[in-house]
């Protein structure tokens, strides 16, 4: 009973985020945050007496001499999957595990700006393996659902949990199906093998029409750490337990060296595919998280 009223209490508290959240992003906004494929154009036809003037093409008609009026297909709603990683990696610093909080609450007030546009929504958790599906889905109760698995999943031991978000990723793309939009919130902490499959599976996924978008979050402190000259830095790798000792400059210009590479590697090679690549730095405000991605 005491696990159920605390369970309920952390949905409320993510509820209520999510709620403040998305309201203050829709303050003065009179267009939705994420958008179909109602705009697509469908074909011409010739203007007929009582049709509506406002669908005429008029430049068309200064070149032609002639009315046409132009159709779009039917407007159809959005359906999102959030597939998220939950190696050790994510859980990093473990002092306040703000990785793994700040990409919950992302998905809470995702979740709710998308329900709120009455479009359906699934999340896909993966560490090691595939902990949780939820299918999609815009009602209130599936909502109610989600907030508190997310709030379930920063309880998980991750603890030497390597992810496998490549793998899976690569086995759900016929599943995905057709104009969805992909999130995938990571910190692309893959292996090379990894890599590769997670690069074929997103390409699949684009040339199945759908819309993709990376969320890439980390922490300032996996960058560069601020001490006193001459302090030495343990560094432990969570998912390998390789312990390092290091003089805190020499980590950090380590850190800098790394990040030329990281971003040469693992960042351009989104970028030039044309997928929608997001930095995001948790250590920033959820709202300007938030901000960033809509």
């Amino acid at each position: 009973m005491l696990r159920k009223v605390a369970e309920e209490q952390a949905s409320n508290s993510l509820s209520i985020l999510a709620e403040e959240i998305s309201q203050e992003l829709y303050h003065g906004k009179h267009r939705s945050a994420f958008h179909g494929y109602s705009s697509e154009f469908k074909e011409y036809k010739a203007y007929q007496t009582g049709d509506n003037l406002k669908q005429v093409d008029w430049k068309l008609y200064g070149r032609t001499d002639k009315l046409f009026t132009k159709h779009f297909h039917d407007e159809s709603n959005i359906s999102a999957y959030f597939f998220i990683d939950l190696s050790s990696s994510m859980f990093f610093p473990r002092e306040n595990l703000e990785k793994i909080n700040k990409s919950i609450q992302i998905i809470a007030v995702l979740c709710k700006i998308l329900q709120k546009q009455r479009d359906k929504f699934g999340i896909l958790g993966i560490s090691n393996e595939l902990l949780w599906e939820s299918p999609l889905s815009n009602t209130k109760g599936h909502l109610h659902e989600i907030y508190t698995q997310l709030e379930d999943l920063v309880q998980r031991e991750s603890l030497e949990k390597i992810s496998q978000l490549p793998i899976i990723l690569s086995n759900k793309v016929a599943a995905i199906g057709q104009r969805k939009i992909v999130f995938i919130l990571t910190d692309l902490l893959f292996n090379d093998q990894d890599y590769a499959l997670f690069l074929q599976s997103l390409s699949e996924i684009k040339a199945n029409k759908n819309s993709i978008k990376i969320l890439h979050v980390w922490d300032q402190s996996e960058r560069q750490q601020d001490s006193a000259l001459g302090s030495i830095l343990q560094y432990k790798d969570i998912e390998t337990n390789q312990v390092l000792s290091l003089p805190i400059e020499e980590w950090n210009q380590l850190q800098v060296k790394q990040q030329s590479v990281f971003i040469d590697q693992r960042i351009n090679p989104l970028l030039s595919k044309g997928y929608q690549y997001h930095s995001l730095c948790v250590n920033d405000s959820l709202f300007e998280l938030i901000r960033q991605i809509i």
